[in-house]
């Protein structure tokens, strides 16, 4: 009985020492799981702050962007009405240079009319000129003649037949703006 204690004991105590091995392992597992566990929280607790970092930069980048883009935005209408602006004066500017255009182009043409005109009254005061110089004695004589005269009648439709081409062909500025 002593020797069935003795294997009984012997193999208790074999099993309680493999017991203790067993318990033991698992408390040595049981500490490295818990300092894993730590060394996960720990790092998980780091990477929240990282993130939490990370989107407090993204809330400034974000704000800071919305205000660029609203500020471009700003920028963008003004530039715009500054281009309609523009334009409008352009074609203001335009309509103007047109308008000027045609008013140089009739001062052309009217100093066309009025260098053709003087053109033409020189040609008719040389013809005066040289009927006046021709003149003799004898056409002065019958043009003072009392009698019929004809020749003073001959002379004054002579001289109006040259008041009426100078008179055609004399400037006038009222008659020439009123025709453009």
């Amino acid at each position: 009985m002593l020797v069935a204690l003795l294997v009984v004991a012997g193999t208790a105590a074999a099993a309680d020492v493999e017991e203790q091995k067993v318990l033991a392992k698992a408390q040595r597992m049981l500490r490295q799981m818990s300092l894993e566990r730590d060394a996960a929280q720990a790092e998980s607790a780091k990477l929240k702050a990282e993130l939490e970092q990370m989107n407090r930069k993204l809330a400034g980048v974000k704000k800071s962007s919305e205000a660029a883009l609203a500020k471009s935005q700003e920028s963008n209408t003004a530039l715009n009405e500054n281009l309609q602006q523009t334009a409008q004066k352009l074609h203001q500017a335009e309509s103007e240079k047109n308008q000027l255009q045609e008013m140089v182009n009739g001062q052309a043409e009217l100093i066309q009319s009025c260098e053709s005109k003087n053109t033409e009254l020189v040609q008719v005061n040389r013809e005066l000129l040289d009927r006046y110089q021709k003149k003799g004695f004898f056409d002065a004589l019958l043009q003072r003649e009392p009698l019929t005269q004809l020749k003073r009648v001959e002379i004054e439709n002579v001289v109006q037949e040259y008041q009426d081409r100078i008179d055609q062909m004399e400037f006038r500025r009222k008659a020439q703006t009123a025709a453009h």
